[in-house]
């Protein structure tokens, strides 16, 4: 006798789920390792305000192209793009 549809859909779907929690606390693991590498300036394994303030005020400064002190909608959608995209003020066709 074969498994019922429903039943089939089921499991289906307790397995996708069982791998889109898998994914998500992979990602969140390397989000971590990511944010301790670029923040925690002495390696302790804590990141001060200090050391978070200062990667915050080195981010900010990387993404205000224009130097005014202010971040656009159009600065923080470049840097969004990712590397090697079009920036502020390029054209696509250039």
């Amino acid at each position: 006798m074969t498994g019922s549809p429903v039943l089939a859909q089921s499991t289906l779907l307790q397995e996708k789920m069982q791998e889109h929690r898998k994914r998500a606390d992979d990602m969140r693991e390397k989000f971590e390792d990511r944010l301790f590498q670029r923040t925690d300036a002495n390696q302790d394994n804590f990141i001060s305000r200090e050391e978070f303030l200062k990667q915050a005020n080195d981010r900010f400064d990387r993404l205000d192209v224009n130097k005014d002190g202010k971040l656009s909608r159009e600065e923080v959608r470049a840097e969004l793009k990712g590397p090697g995209k079009k920036g502020p003020g390029e054209r696509k066709d250039k």
